[in-house]
C-alpha cells in the first residue's frame, strides 16, 4: 500500500500545479512541452501526406484482392482480418494542441457474445461479423485534460459544474467538472466527468482548426480498435487479473479507496484514473483503450445487434437520447472490462469515468 498512497500524494501534489498550468497562457510549461514533442514528430514524419495516400492505396488493393463483400456475414465464425497496409505503425499528428493518432488498418471481426462467454449479455447477440473497408485514425489515447483545456481557453465552451462523482455525498456533486473530478489529476490524465454533447463540441472545434473531419468512434469501429486482432475476453487474453498490465480498472488499490464487492486481485498502482500511457497497448499501438474511462460514441442505443450496420457505421435506428459508450473505466469491475460489453447513458449526464476518445477519416 506504501507505493499505492505515494503515487496518490504525488499526483495531489502536482494539483497545485496543473490548475495554473490549464489556466495558464500559450507559454505554459504543457504547451511548451507539448510543441517540443510535436517538433520533433514532424521531424521524423517530414512526409505525412504522402503516407497516408500510401496506406489509403494500399488498403484498397488488399481489400480489393479479399472475399467478396457477400461472404461477410456467411463468415460470422471465421478467424478476423486484419488488412495491414504498411510494415510499421503509421502515425499522425496535427498539432501540440490536438491529439496524437494512430492508423488503424482495415479489417474485418465479430461483434457481440455467445451465452457461453464471460458474463455474456442479452443485447450482446446476434453476433455478426463487421467488415471495415478503410483505414482510419484513432487517438493514441483517450482525449487529456490538457487537450481539453486547450479546446475551452480557444473556444470559451462552457463543460458545466456538476458531476456525478464516486464520493458519498449527495449526487451530482455541484463545483466537480472535468477540471475536478473528485480525485487529483494532472493534464495528461484521461478528461472525464463529461457527456455526450461535451465530446461532439470538442470534435467539432477540432474538425474546424485542422480542416480534417474528426469525430467520434462508432461501436463497431471501437470493438474492433480495441481488440486489435483477437477474439478472447479481452485484447489481451482471458485472464481478468492480468488486467493491472494492460489496463486501469477496478483493482484492490481502487478497493482500498472506495466501497467496491468485485475488483481484479491485483494492483496496479491508481486508485482512480492514471495518466495515460501506463499500460501496455494493444496490437494497434493503441493505449487505454480498455480501462481510464468509458468513451462516448457516435451511436444510438439499441437492445441488440438487430440490423446493426456491418460496415463500420454507427447504429442511428435505436434511442438516440442514450448514446452508447465502449471500453470500461477505472471504477470498473473485471466483467465490465470485456471487450463485447457495451453500455449506455443519457447524453447529457456527466460522470466521473465517462470521456471519449476521437477518430480521424484519412
Amino acid at each position: 500500500m506504501g507505493s499505492a498512497w505515494m503515487r496518490i500524494a504525488v499526483a495531489a501534489a502536482a494539483w497545485s500545479v496543473w490548475a495554473l498550468a490549464v489556466n495558464a497562457d500559450d507559454d505554459s510549461a504543457w504547451r511548451q512541452a507539448r510543441q517540443s514533442r510535436f517538433a520533433a514528430f514532424q521531424a521524423a514524419h517530414p512526409h505525412p501526406d504522402a503516407e497516408i495516400a500510401a496506406v489509403k492505396a494500399r488498403t484498397a488493393a488488399l481489400i480489393a484482392a479479399g472475399p467478396p463483400l457477400a461472404e461477410l456475414q456467411a463468415r460470422v465464425d471465421a478467424p478476423p482480418i486484419v488488412w495491414r497496409a504498411s510494415e510499421h505503425p503509421v502515425e499522425l499528428w496535427d498539432g501540440p494542441d490536438y491529439p496524437k493518432m494512430v492508423v488503424v488498418p482495415a479489417g474485418e471481426n465479430v461483434l457481440g457474445s455467445t451465452p457461453a462467454t464471460l458474463d455474456h449479455q442479452p443485447y450482446e447477440i446476434p453476433r455478426h461479423r463487421v467488415r471495415i473497408g478503410y483505414a482510419f485514425a484513432v487517438g493514441e489515447y483517450p482525449v487529456t485534460v490538457g487537450e481539453f483545456a486547450r479546446f475551452v481557453a480557444d473556444s470559451g465552451y462552457d463543460a458545466g459544474d456538476q458531476c456525478y462523482t464516486s464520493e458519498p455525498e449527495k449526487q451530482p456533486m455541484s463545483g466537480r467538472n472535468w477540471r475536478n473530478p473528485g480525485f487529483a489529476q494532472t493534464e495528461d490524465f484521461p478528461v472525464q466527468c463529461l457527456n455526450w454533447s461535451d465530446a461532439k463540441a470538442y470534435v467539432a472545434w477540432l474538425s474546424k482548426k485542422t480542416g480534417h473531419a474528426y469525430r467520434l468512434l462508432s461501436e463497431a469501429e471501437y470493438d474492433y480498435a480495441n481488440r486489435a486482432g483477437t477474439t478472447t475476453t479481452y485484447f489481451w487474453g482471458d485472464d481478468p487479473n492480468a488486467v493491472c498490465a494492460y489496463a486501469n480498472g477496478a483493482d484492490l488499490d481502487t478497493k482500498a479507496r472506495l466501497p467496491l464487492s468485485l475488483t481484479t486481485s491485483c494492483h496496479d498502482g491508481f486508485a482512480y484514473a492514471a495518466p495515460v500511457g501506463r499500460f501496455k497497448p494493444n496490437a494497434f499501438g493503441l493505449y487505454d483503450t480498455t480501462g481510464e474511462t468509458w468513451s462516448w460514441l457516435e451511436d444510438c442505443w439499441s437492445e441488440s445487434y438487430v440490423g446493426a450496420p456491418v460496415d463500420g457505421s454507427p447504429n442511428r435506428t435505436g434511442d438516440c437520447t442514450q448514446p452508447s459508450l465502449r471500453g470500461g473505466s477505472w471504477s470498473a469491475r473485471p466483467q465490465m472490462l470485456r471487450s463485447a460489453q457495451r453500455l449506455r447513458y443519457a447524453a447529457d449526464l456527466r460522470i466521473d469515468d465517462h470521456g471519449f476518445r476521437v477518430a480521424r477519416d484519412l
